[in-house]
């Protein structure tokens, strides 16, 4: 891979950080995170359009309609992370109300990740130009503009992206009050946006396979520190790869648990459990042991949650659930071993207890 295109799947990445910790924070009604982008976004696209922008809020607050302007140029910007129609109608109404088309020939609209597809019941008067197809940008139209810039340049983007990403990063920890309150409204959208309604007489195998009430079988999860997706990502067998495909099994009560393959768990007599190995295990013929299929419960907590994104990939046709890599490397806060639910058996899942694991001869 050349200089070129590694710093472009950088940048790439970075817009994608950026653009689901923003939303995350909008999920939490933390709006101040917008304002402390402007100052990025300003040095941004003064680096990708040769402008001379200012953070106008910087020189007054709650400046009216617009936060960056550039005098010289004649071009002002609103920065925003709401698409809807009805905002974009509403900074072109207090634009023209406050007669900032004076002093601004241009109003562009940079809208902080995905821009709605159509915006075609705006109205804006005659005596103003304002085209929503080439005035509204977001993230992807930032994208296609800089991708034929030269390396030097897309090494400036790319140092800017980064710097602003890192000093999210670096801040405090949210205290435990807003940590609630943002847990349970992510654990609200998750459900509503990935349980479906199941009929009547499905309910009863819902309790001992919950799996089916998920509208898909798995989801792709991926670090938010991920470059690589969608190539294989060449991880050491000692560490999770950035992104993979797994399947759902449940809520619990701090999170989603996805469930993996597993293999064969033996007990002894007493209780007390060990993991057979998958091949050549002398124990697998031992008749003092009970041999059982379990399975693998993975969980992932709210807490290791950025975001999510219902939009299904082109590859898998499956959503996206952004997570820290926040434990020891791992997106998962804990890994329980356990025997499958069976509605055919009646049966409900029985995790393995820790605390009987043993070294069995």
């Amino acid at each position: 891979m050349n200089k070129r295109e590694t710093e472009l799947k950088h940048i790439s990445n970075e817009f994608s950080i950026w653009e689901v910790k923003l939303r995350n924070l909008s999920s939490m009604s933390l709006y101040d995170a917008h304002h402390l982008s402007e100052d990025s976004i300003c040095e941004l696209l003064n680096t990708i359009f040769n402008y001379q922008l200012k953070n106008l809020n910087s020189l007054k607050m709650n400046y009216p309609a617009i936060d960056l302007g550039d005098e010289f140029n004649s071009v002002c910007i609103q920065v925003t992370s709401t698409k809807t129609t009805k905002k974009i109608q509403e900074t072109i109404n207090k634009f023209l109300e406050k007669e900032l088309n004076i002093t601004y020939d241009k109003l562009f609209i940079i809208v902080l990740g995905k821009k709605q597809k159509r915006y075609t019941t705006l109205k804006v008067p005659d005596t103003f130009t304002f085209n929503p197809e080439s005035h509204i940008l977001d993230f992807e139209d930032l994208l296609r503009q800089i991708k034929t810039f030269p390396v030097n340049k897309l090494e400036t983007i790319s140092n800017l992206l980064t710097a602003e990403n890192n000093s999210h990063n670096s801040k405090k920890s949210i205290s435990n009050s807003t940590r609630l309150k943002r847990n349970l409204a992510l654990k609200k959208r998750l459900q509503k946006d990935l349980l479906i309604e199941l009929p009547r007489e499905h309910w009863e195998r819902s309790w001992y396979e919950p799996w089916i009430k998920f509208k898909y079988h798995s989801v792709l999860i991926r670090s938010v520190d991920d470059n690589k997706w969608p190539e294989v990502d060449d991880a050491p067998t000692t560490k999770i790869s950035s992104w993979f495909k797994g399947d759902f099994w449940d809520f619990y009560d701090n999170g989603i648990e996805l469930i993996s393959g597993g293999g064969r768990v033996l007990f002894d007599k007493n209780g007390n459990w060990d993991i057979l190995n998958y091949a050549n295990d002398e124990r697998d013929n031992n008749k003092n042991y009970q041999l059982i299929n379990y399975h693998e419960y993975l969980r992932i907590p709210y807490d290791y949650i950025v975001q999510y994104d219902m939009e299904t990939d082109p590859y898998y046709g499956i959503p996206s659930i952004y997570v820290e890599y926040a434990k020891d490397g791992m997106p998962y806060e804990d890994i329980l071993q356990g025997i499958g639910g069976s509605y055919e058996l009646k049966q409900h899942r029985l995790l393995l207890d820790k605390q009987k694991r043993r070294k069995l001869k």
